[in-house]
């Protein structure tokens, strides 16, 4: 893909969000709620670990610290994803609804336009408590925040490569939405708990199957530490996820059977 192209798809992705927003901003109580909504939840969840860290303050070398900038990073990435790119949590019901025969019609890519076609409006309320807890942690500078924002992008790409992989194995398998809704809700687990209390077993499972240590582990570890080592990794894991991603809708694609939908959405 040329910067051009890639550029005009930035800025229509964008465009498509903004419509989104602007839409649910007509019914601004329940926009607004949705939002705090969502940020209330996640005061309360970091509020239990806070109070856990009061009463043991280092588990396994890890710290409420720690804990902090995992939250910041991982809140931040997930509101990016299902902000912009709602869609690609709901491919494999979309693929068991025939619906994609909507997508097939357009001209633009249509892994793509699945993904980026639907927004979640309640994870703005992520995006920003992860803002507010990564400038609540002290010591910020232009060149920090810079960092955080790109490796919370990163990670958002990462995040979406997992959905797109889980997903689109429904081409493949039928029934498969509980199921990759699980694997969903599995990585979130992962990269929401103190890392340290992982190991063994459980450790090899986030390097692979449940990529919690590309989305959360080293992300939290980069905020606080910087290292060429950990953004290159970060990087081939997100060139790989990509290619495996796009290889696997694409694949699955061609066993797509039409839902033979009729009519169109305005």
């Amino acid at each position: 893909m040329s910067p051009s192209t890639a550029g005009r798809y930035l800025s229509l992705t964008w465009e498509m969000t903004k419509i989104s927003i602007l839409s649910a901003m007509e019914y601004r109580v329940s926009f607004l709620m949705q939002v705090v909504g969502m940020a209330v939840n996640d005061v309360a969840l970091i509020g239990l670990w806070y109070i856990f860290f009061q009463r043991f303050p280092v588990v396994n070398g890890w710290t409420f610290s720690d804990s902090a900038a995992l939250f910041a990073v991982t809140t931040v990435n997930f509101g990016l994803v299902m902000v912009f790119a709602r869609g690609a949590r709901e491919i494999a019901r979309t693929i068991a609804n025939g619906e994609l025969d909507y997508y097939l019609a357009f001209p633009k890519n249509v892994l793509w336009h699945v993904c980026f076609g639907k927004t979640d409006l309640s994870a703005i309320g992520d995006f920003f408590f992860g803002l507010a807890i990564f400038f609540l942690s002290g010591h910020i500078s232009v060149t920090k925040f810079a960092l955080f924002m790109g490796i919370a992008l990163l990670t958002a790409l990462i995040f979406l490569n997992f959905m797109i992989i889980t997903q689109s194995i429904a081409f493949f398998v039928g029934n498969f939405e509980d199921a990759a809704e699980q694997w969903f809700h599995a990585l979130l687990g992962f990269t929401l708990y103190p890392q340290a209390a992982f190991g063994g077993v459980l450790k090899m499972v986030m390097l692979t199957v449940v990529p919690a240590f590309f989305i959360s582990t080293i992300p939290a570890r980069l905020v606080q530490h910087f290292s060429l080592t950990d953004v290159a990794w970060l990087m081939l894991y997100w060139i790989a996820s990509s290619l495996l991603a796009v290889f696997i809708f694409y694949r699955g694609l061609r066993r797509y059977e039409s839902g033979n939908l009729i009519g169109a959405k305005i």
